[in-house]
């Protein structure tokens, strides 16, 4: 039987293969990414169509210098948007009755 050099896979848990170290992402609720949203909407009701426009978005969304910030919202906004709210957030409506 022929050892292999170097160790099993096992050995080397822990260690990220090409893997970039994370940064300290900041974190984004749920209400930061529908603020952002919200507040786009107002500035661009309707999707850009002429190069003005997409231009015009292009700049708004180069006024938000932190990258790391926009992605934090975008992985929110694709975490909401997939797993929905947490089930205690909901509001329970109070049964009707009729009178």
């Amino acid at each position: 039987m022929v050892k292999r050099q170097g160790g099993s896979k096992s050995s080397r848990k822990g260690q990220s293969e090409g893997r970039p170290a994370r940064s300290t992402a900041p974190q984004v609720t749920s209400e930061d990414a529908l603020t952002f949203i919200r507040d786009m909407q107002k500035k661009f009701p309707k999707a850009p169509r002429t190069k003005e426009e997409k231009e015009a978005l292009q700049a708004y969304v180069t006024e938000f210098t932190d990258s790391q910030q926009l992605k934090a919202i975008g992985r929110r906004i694709q975490s909401d948007l997939m797993f929905g709210p947490p089930s205690g957030s909901r509001k329970k409506s109070k049964p009707t009755t009729a009178d």
